[in-house]
């Protein structure tokens, strides 16, 4: 434990009391309450054992919270102690449910942007000229018809797959891609790219080099 880091624990002593006290080395702490060099009141209530400690934190923090737990019930000491730590960990979780809503969102709209962007970079087919027909002069006692040149059928547009952009750019580089690279020239997230990697892998694409470095098969 960092010396400037302190938490506030309870122990139960030998005649089923309970103490209360603070420390920034728990294991040194126990060892020295149980040699009766500790505390006054574990002194004469040895050995005593360990009923739970709290999370670190600055000392002035922990006085605070051994001052609170030793002010009440016996039976609602242990509660008191981790009530703090409790709250911490309904915060963090709230905290992080509302990140990982503001990523999903965020994913979408890179997904919607990099399909936008492929529409613009997608060259135009050029239109081939239709060939005009030419009229021969009659021939004598010859009846000439005229030849209907048919107009060639418009090649569909293709967009390209989150597959084809991810081949694309593995292709740059000879000597290998890692997944960090290809997030960042993609636009795609982690789980896209590791998704679109093994379809790329199924049909001989690409190989993988090292976990997570992709190369040109």
């Amino acid at each position: 434990m960092d010396k400037g880091q302190w938490v506030v624990y309870l122990v139960r002593c030998s005649d089923e009391s309970l103490y209360c006290g603070i420390t920034n080395n728990l294991k040194n702490r126990m060892i020295v309450h149980n040699s009766g060099r500790g505390a006054k009141y574990t002194r004469s209530r040895r050995p005593v054992e360990l009923v739970g400690a709290g999370s670190a934190m600055t000392k002035s923090n922990a006085l605070k919270l051994e001052h609170r737990v030793k002010h009440v019930p016996a039976g609602s000491k242990y509660y008191e102690l981790i009530k703090k730590e409790d709250k911490m960990a309904k915060d963090l979780n709230k905290t992080l449910k509302a990140i990982n809503k503001n990523l999903n969102a965020l994913d979408k709209k890179v997904d919607k942007i990099i399909v936008a962007v492929g529409k613009l970079e997608q060259p135009k087919v050029a239109k081939k000229p239709i060939a005009k027909v030419v009229k021969r002069k009659p021939v004598k006692k010859a009846v000439t018809k005229k030849v209907a040149v048919k107009k060639p059928a418009a090649k569909k547009q293709v967009e390209p797959t989150a597959a084809d952009t991810v081949l694309g750019f593995i292709k740059r580089y000879k000597k290998g891609v890692n997944v960090s690279t290809l997030m960042q020239k993609t636009g795609f997230n982690r789980r896209k790219i590791y998704d679109n990697a093994k379809i790329l892998k199924k049909r001989g694409k690409i190989k993988s080099m090292e976990n997570g470095v992709y190369v040109k098969a």
